[in-house]
């Protein structure tokens, strides 16, 4: 027996979902400094700054590339191809990502870095999620064939 499609609930993609979470995640880190209790100089102040814009840039390019992704109706090869390089893409951004707060942490020092470890550890469950979507995408490829 299935259920009448307007009293169906509506399911959450887990890869939006959690890149949701680490944008959240992020900003609110980003806003409150990454719990840094002293910045030395203004060269810091400068580089904080510039990373700071990098991570936002690189969260909205991963939520796009995912967007894309998932908006592509597949029916040819072409088509297929064009969706794994928006996965490819926000995987690769995803790993820039985790590089970008590597730096802030290998500069800055005085950081609580209990706040980039769950950063990081969302990221790589990122990176998972769109790594398991992209392998479930084979069977569309099986179909087109």
């Amino acid at each position: 027996m299935s259920v009448p499609k307007g009293k169906r609930k509506k399911s959450r993609f887990e890869v939006f979902h959690n890149m949701q979470i680490i944008q959240k995640e992020l900003v609110k880190h980003l806003m409150q400094d990454f719990g840094i209790t002293r910045i030395a100089d203004l060269g810091e102040a400068q580089f904080l700054d510039l990373k700071f814009e990098r991570i936002i840039n690189l969260c909205g390019d991963i939520v796009g590339d995912i967007h894309r992704a998932n908006a592509m109706y597949v029916t040819t090869m072409l088509e297929y191809d064009q969706r794994r390089l928006y996965q490819d893409e926000a995987i690769a951004n995803c790993f820039v990502l985790k590089q970008e707060l590597q730096s802030i942490i290998d500069v800055i020092t005085g950081l609580n870095l209990n706040k980039y470890k769950t950063s990081i550890e969302l990221i790589e469950k990122e990176i998972h999620l769109i790594k398991s979507w992209r392998k479930s995408d084979i069977r569309l490829k099986k179909k087109i064939k």
